[in-house]
């Protein structure tokens, strides 16, 4: 009778755990969704994958720590562990992975501007030069157009003559 406690405790410490998992990948979301902006149907398409990959991971667990018998208090356990990591840690594991974001970004931000600055500098004269050959042609075009309609009250004035 012992041992049938002690695997039972067991297996409730791991539905705890497997609580705990499933928080901590939900918040791999949540600062996913933070780095990047989704449109309401596909964060409600992410919570559809999150909760069928939530329901594999308690069947399995259900499965290997008490050979699939469902037992109210592996379901506790689960919330339990939920709970416990949304209340204690999920700010803080937040807190972590966005600043571990925003340093990457900044490291990365900063060699993109090592890189640019040498091809703009590389550019500039050409970017010069383009600049005003637009310019120019701009002036042209737009001497083009008047040049046209003025043709084209020439024309009309001669056919209307006739």
């Amino acid at each position: 009778m012992n041992s049938l406690v002690s695997s039972q405790a067991i297996s409730f410490i791991m539905s705890i755990l497997s609580g705990l998992f499933l928080g901590f990948v939900y918040d791999l979301v949540r600062v996913l969704r933070r780095i990047i902006k989704h449109p309401k149907w596909l964060i409600n398409i992410q919570d559809f994958i999150f909760w069928l990959f939530g329901s594999l991971i308690i069947f399995l667990d259900i499965f290997k720590n008490n050979n699939g018998v469902l037992r109210g208090f592996l379901y506790i356990g689960v919330f339990l562990g939920l709970i416990i990591y949304f209340f204690l840690i999920s700010k803080l594991v937040l807190r972590i992975f966005m600043k571990v974001y925003t340093f990457i970004a900044n490291i990365i931000k900063f060699l993109f501007k090592i890189i640019i600055r040498p091809i703009k500098l590389l550019f500039s004269p050409i970017n010069f030069v383009v600049r005003k050959i637009y310019k120019l042609l701009k002036k042209f075009g737009k001497w083009l157009i008047i040049k046209y309609k003025k043709t084209i009250k020439d024309v009309k004035v001669i056919f209307k003559k006739k």
